[in-house]
């Protein structure tokens, strides 16, 4: 069976010789596994559509284990990224954070437009890349089904509180009422929760020029790394870990 489909190489490994195996985050069949027999050879016009990151439309015929890629037409390559250790840093985060939400065959259009919005806009100039990668972690947590709570209480629905904490384990907020329902719940301050309500609800576009200060982006990073962690049973981000030092 052949299938037309766009999609993100989110993985390439060298496969013998001349072949190599990847990971396609395709738009009509989700994540698959793909051999691109002869991709390495001198004249294969398959090399350029298979580097990670890059968007291509792919011809796949769909095997008993694999699929094949009978062709690769380059959309984008993404090159800038590759120029800018931090932001190739951050891009191997974003692809690692699909890996890990997304099981094989499983299709997500939402994610898949956000996947591509993001890379789009971190390949331009003079971007804030804070925010960006902060909205791209809550709106990936929001469209795999773990939106988070965070307009009340996510215990008793207590819209007002002196202070607040986030709990990852229940997936929202705690009043000051209700903390003890949760000891390893993460202080929150009322800036911080707008901040993740705002990234949450607006689009990519907007979010591109906004400026957040050290402390806003380190606690929502530091809440949102545990809400990720819990949902996904990771240990940790090792691209994240790398970008955060560059």
């Amino acid at each position: 069976m052949l299938i037309i489909t766009e999609g993100f190489v989110l993985r390439n490994r060298k496969y013998r010789e001349t072949d190599s195996l990847l990971t396609i985050f395709t738009r009509k069949a989700g994540r698959i596994n793909a051999i691109a027999k002869g991709a390495y050879r001198p004249k294969s016009n398959l090399l350029a559509g298979i580097q990670p990151f890059s968007y291509s439309e792919f011809v796949l015929y769909k095997g008993r284990s694999l699929y094949t890629v009978n062709q690769c037409d380059v959309r984008e390559i993404f090159y800038p990224l590759r120029e800018n250790l931090k932001k190739l840093s951050y891009a191997a985060y974003l692809v690692e954070l699909i890996e890990t939400v997304i099981t094989e065959g499983q299709t997500n259009n939402r994610l898949f437009n956000l996947l591509g919005e993001t890379l789009y806009i971190l390949k331009e100039d003079d971007i804030e890349i804070n925010p960006i990668i902060r909205a791209f972690e809550i709106k990936l947590m929001n469209y795999v089904g773990y939106r988070p709570h965070l307009m009340n209480c996510v215990h008793c629905a207590n819209k007002q509180s002196i202070s607040w904490r986030f709990s990852a384990e229940q997936g929202g907020l705690l009043c000051s009422s209700c903390f003890g329902t949760d000891s390893f719940a993460i202080k929150i301050g009322n800036t911080t929760v707008k901040l993740a309500i705002y990234l949450l609800t607006r689009d990519m576009e907007e979010i591109k020029n906004l400026k957040i200060s050290r402390h806003l982006n380190i606690e929502l990073g530091r809440i949102l790394r545990q809400y990720i962690l819990t949902y996904t049973n990771k240990h940790n981000f090792k691209s994240l870990e790398m970008a955060e030092k560059l």
